[in-house]
């Protein structure tokens, strides 16, 4: 499924949402980068979190396994340390000094759970740090309305598509998210739901979590445009997926007056590695 989101690269860089800048401030002082950091990036997709990488000087290797997505980030990071490497991070052979840190926005679930947190660790330097980032939607949103109001639609045109309920209010996330501390595998598989329940077993340190919550508007077309990037629509008959997303098109315009807003609950996850990688 992670595959077929570079069919979609253009739009994908266009409307999916990027992440507080305040993030990435906190991911500079929890893992001590400075200008120059060498940066591992898992997953850049078409470098929408990349850019703000590199705006604070670090110079990120990248390992993206979609073509055009790469394409996309080398052309709008161009001037900047960026190399981005064309491969699944399971394929992807390190080669070089170790890196200071390891980063992954809405991308470590596609890595195999088998992989994902042992390598990462292999290619980090004594006294790095895995930090991973995602955005959540939370309660209190219209798109989550349009959803609700969208349910006939889905069941004619795409059957079968699971329906991941409503949103939790970002006070009930927050809570759920700071009681799974303990362990960087707990707590990304309460921040992502797609990456699965999978402890570390001491490859690293407890994580240290920032949160912010914050809103994006989108026309009737951007919201179309934005779900037509999310993998469960990608997987649907272009016929089916061209009738839902008019449909819902016409949704935004009669009940929403045009458009709607999204509230998101960006998660960032830092974890120093472990002094011997393994050890329990």
């Amino acid at each position: 499924m992670g595959r077929l989101f570079t069919s979609v690269a253009a739009d994908y860089d266009a409307v999916r949402p990027g992440y507080p800048a305040t993030l990435f401030d906190d991911l500079a002082e929890l893992a001590g980068l400075q200008p120059g950091a060498r940066v591992l990036e898992i997953g850049p997709g078409t470098g929408i979190a990349t850019r703000s990488l590199l705006d604070r000087g670090w110079r990120v290797h990248a390992v993206e396994p979609g073509q055009e997505m790469a394409e996309i980030a080398r052309r709008r990071s161009v001037g900047h340390p960026l190399r981005v490497d064309v491969a699944t991070f399971e394929d992807w052979e390190p080669h070089g000094a170790p890196f200071d840190a390891a980063f992954s926005a809405t991308a470590f679930h596609w890595v195999h759970p088998d992989v994902r947190w042992t390598k990462t660790a292999t290619v980090l330097a004594e006294g790095g740090h895995l930090a991973l980032m995602t955005n959540r939607t939370v309660a209190g949103n219209t798109f989550h309305e349009l959803y609700e109001m969208s349910e006939d639609l889905h069941r004619v045109h795409a059957p079968g598509m699971e329906d991941d309920g409503p949103s939790p209010p970002a006070a009930e996330l927050i809570a759920e998210l700071e009681a799974a501390v303990g362990d960087i595998g707990h707590l990304w598989s309460v921040a992502d739901r797609n990456t699965g329940a999978a402890p570390t077993g001491g490859l690293y340190e407890p994580p240290v979590l920032r949160t912010e919550i914050w809103e994006q508007e989108y026309s009737a077309h951007e919201a179309v445009r934005l779900l037509s990037t999310f993998s469960p629509y990608l997987a649907l008959d272009a016929g089916r997926r061209e009738a839902l997303f008019a449909g819902i098109e016409d949704l935004v315009n009669e009940q929403f007056g045009g458009s709607v807003v999204r509230r998101y609950l960006s998660v960032l996850a830092v974890a120093r590695r472990a002094c011997q990688p393994g050890a329990t």
